[in-house]
């Protein structure tokens, strides 16, 4: 029987055939790619013409696009993602960042906040975070409605060379604590408020601190001033709600509470002054 065999001639010429084959088609390939990524990134089908935010509530749209870096009308693919979510969280108001393509011509920048439990009045005013980070703030933006810790600007303890320009640069809540160092007592107090007794921190105005040894709360309803001296915060705290407990109970109103004495709460009430109508 006489087999059918492929002569070794024949068969090196499909292998180089099909060698070339397989190098052709991958040639083509590659220069069509090439081809493709710089038509991409030359065409005007893939310019950016829309940048979308989302998550912001404090910062506005046009205030994160400037930080981005992002520029419209630029091709998508030139813009630098790294780059821009590195510039958003350097700018201090996002816990976290990110930034996406949605082609053809769209950028997403996804933000979370860093959320201010109060907002510290320093050379402006600034929000601050649980952590105590500074937060820096854009003017004419809404604000969410909470409590202000605010120092006695002549109580500031100025750096050498800032007595010339008196215009300090608030980086971090150190920074603004190396000025005035009451500002973490205030801090604490808040904190400690918020923890403690959150229906009466929804109630806090202010936090005033106009003496080392002497912050004050001042709250929304009537005026009412809280003076807590230093120290035994939360101990104080309890004792001030046992008293305002008691205080509404009995229908009594006050301006001022003083628990700065040990184990002493002292309430100054309203008298009213019925013979003129007035109260005192």
């Amino acid at each position: 029987m006489k087999l059918n065999r492929t002569h070794p001639a024949v068969r090196l010429m499909l292998g180089l055939t099909a060698g070339l084959l397989v190098s052709g088609v991958a040639a083509g390939l590659a220069i069509g790619g090439l081809a493709l990524s710089k038509w991409t990134k030359t065409s005007q089908a893939f310019n950016l013409h829309a940048i979308d935010v989302a998550g912001n509530r404090l910062v506005g749209k046009e205030d994160i696009i400037t930080v981005s870096g992002l520029e419209r009308g630029r091709n998508i693919w030139s813009a630098d993602l790294a780059e821009t979510e590195r510039r958003l969280r350097l700018a201090r108001r996002f816990e976290q960042v990110s930034v996406t393509r949605r082609l053809p011509g769209t950028i997403v920048v996804r933000v979370e906040e860093l959320q201010p439990i109060a907002f510290v009045q320093l050379d402006r005013l600034y929000g601050v975070s649980e952590r105590g980070e500074l937060i820096p703030l854009t003017p004419g933006n809404g604000l969410p409605d909470l409590p202000v810790i605010t120092v006695d600007a002549s109580s500031y303890q100025w750096a050498t060379g800032a007595e010339e320009s008196r215009d300090p640069s608030f980086e971090t809540l150190r920074d603004a604590m190396r000025v005035n160092p009451e500002m973490a007592r205030a801090l604490y107090l808040m904190r400690v408020l918020r923890t403690m007794s959150p229906g009466m921190y929804d109630e806090l105005s202010e936090i005033h601190v106009s003496s080392p040894d002497d912050p004050i709360a001042y709250m929304v309803e009537g005026g009412l001033a809280i003076r807590f001296g230093t120290g035994d915060y939360p101990r104080k705290i309890e004792m001030l709600r046992r008293t305002v407990e008691e205080l509404e109970a009995n229908a009594i109103r006050t301006r001022l509470i003083d628990l700065r004495f040990k184990d002493q709460v002292i309430v100054r009430p309203i008298v009213y002054n019925r013979s003129r109508g007035g109260r005192s």
